[in-house]
């Protein structure tokens, strides 16, 4: 068994293995807990441990803004929901209007369809919202710097949500209200002139207990050895 990463606030850890916890931990949406708070310290916890990830040059690249009240929560979303109907419903990349040739990967996506729907309802309801930054703003057009900032920030973030499954925390990575920074910005504090929103994760504690791998290909339809 894994050890689990450090603990110095008390806070009790799931006993994961490593494989199993890179493996099932899932976006979690049908089975966040709408009712029970999200104590600080644990979140505070998974922003530590979220911090161990490997970072760019030494440099701490990623902030997290974690709103907690209820009316912040509630305005962020209704944008979020304005944008699932508005944009997400129609868009040919997203599982409204995607047509998978595998059946078992149709099977998958249709569930993902029906939790993301549930999620857009929920949204102004969650006990918290996080949204991880980058500092100072990416600079237009330079994609070259952009990789090399994002390539520290995803990893953070990632880090970040393995820590919350093993606090019993269930989270979900989503994109759904970049086009509306702005209006993010000002409803969490954020100046959007210098801090840049990465994404936004929803987090409560999961009802159920069994998490379960995703299908997904072999990996050798995903590798090429030595050249493409």
């Amino acid at each position: 068994m894994a050890a689990g990463p450090a603990d110095t606030s008390g806070s009790a850890l799931e006993h994961i293995g490593a494989h199993e916890l890179i493996t099932t931990t899932r976006a979690v949406r049908l089975r966040l807990d709408l009712d029970r708070d999200v104590e600080p310290d644990l979140l505070r916890d998974c922003v530590a441990d979220a911090l161990q990830a490997p970072q760019g040059s030494n440099l701490m690249r990623t902030e997290f803004v974690i709103v907690r009240d209820p009316d912040r929560i509630a305005a962020i979303g209704a944008i979020y929901r304005e944008e699932f109907d508005r944009f997400y419903r129609t868009s040919e990349a997203g599982l409204f209007n995607r047509v998978d040739p595998d059946p078992r990967h149709a099977a998958q996506s249709r569930r993902t369809r029906d939790s993301a729907e549930h999620l857009a309802t929920v949204m102004s309801r969650v006990p918290a919202i996080v949204i991880p930054c980058l500092t100072p703003r990416l600079a237009d057009g330079d994609v070259l710097a952009a990789k090399h900032r994002l390539g520290t920030v995803y990893p953070t973030v990632w880090n970040f949500m393995l820590a919350a499954r093993l606090r019993g925390l269930g989270t979900c990575w989503t994109g759904m209200t970049l086009g509306r920074e702005a209006e993010v910005a000002r409803i969490a504090g954020i100046d959007p002139a210098v801090v840049e929103q990465v994404c936004m994760i929803p987090v409560a504690h999961h009802t159920g207990t069994a998490f379960k791998q995703a299908w997904r290909p072999p990996a050798e339809e995903f590798i090429h050895w030595d050249t493409w």
